[in-house]
This record gives C-alpha cells, structure tokens and sequence, in this order.
C-alpha cells in the first residue's frame, strides 16, 4: 500500500525527477562540408523534462550559432534565425527537420568525415540555466538524389 501511495505521490507532484537529468541530448551529428562552404547544420534530439526555452547554440569551430526557424510568410516558407525556441514539458525536439534547426555560422576550418565537433547549448529549464556540451559526429555528405522517372541516375559527384 505505501509503495502504491509513493507512486501516485510521485506521479502527482510533476517535478519527481528533476535535477540533472532535466535537458537530455542524443543522436548529435553534422555532414562533411565542401570547400567554400561557411555554415553547417547539426542535427540532434534535445528531450526535456520540464517547459522551458533553448537560448543559443555555439562551439569553438564557428564564429557564432543559430536557432532557425522556418516561418510562413506571403505564402512562401522562410528560414529566419530566432532568439530562443519554447520548449514544452516532457518534450523532445528534432533538429535538422519538420523546420527547426541549429547552424554554425562563419565555419573556420573544414569539417571532414569522422571529426568530432564540440556543441555547446544553454537551456533554460523551471527556471535553472543549464549548459549541455556535446560532440557531434561529422558523417559522409551524401550527394544522392533521383531524376524524374529515371532510377538508374542517381548521383552526380
């Protein structure tokens, strides 16, 4: 009886679990980028457990980072960069997709297949600031993509 009551008690108080594990992040990684490029997109899952906001992406390998959202204006999709993202409670966002990403601006050196990239995020969650270090793993660009009704061609390199 008294573990059924500790479980409701739990599951009723909402902030049970909270502390460290508040902002979880996985999955972290960036394609290969060619000569010339200046900007990178990472891709990652960021999980929360409480309401709360992303305020800045940065790491030693790019002059600054970006929170882009993607915005309907006049009827055309816009990317624009944004100050900071809601996070709702006992959420998890995907980065890289359904229109919000994470850029590194002003890239200072190649990023090759392999390389480990460090990725720094500030969260605010329930009202603490929380700083997530991360390496994203720089994977193969892959340059595919299907001609009109035509699957023999696929990739121009």
């Amino acid at each position: 009886m008294w573990r059924k009551l500790f479980c409701v008690t739990l599951l009723l108080s909402g902030n049970a679990w909270g502390g460290p594990h508040d902002v979880m992040v996985d999955k972290v990684w960036m394609r290969e980028s060619v000569p010339g490029q200046n900007s990178a997109t990472v891709m990652l899952n960021l999980s929360v457990t409480k309401a709360g906001r992303l305020l800045s992406v940065s790491s030693p390998v790019a002059a600054s980072g970006e929170i882009q959202g993607v915005v309907m204006r006049r009827g055309k999709p816009q990317t624009g960069a944004l100050d900071s993202l809601k996070l709702d409670a006992h959420s998890t966002t995907l980065f890289g997709t359904r229109g919000v990403y994470l850029t590194l601006v002003g890239l200072k050196q190649p990023l090759n297949v392999g390389d480990r990239v460090p990725v720094t995020l500030k969260v605010e969650t329930g009202g603490k600031m929380h700083t997530v270090n991360v390496e994203a793993e720089v994977r193969a660009l892959e340059l595919s993509y299907q001609h009109h009704k035509d699957p023999n061609v696929k990739d121009h390199r």
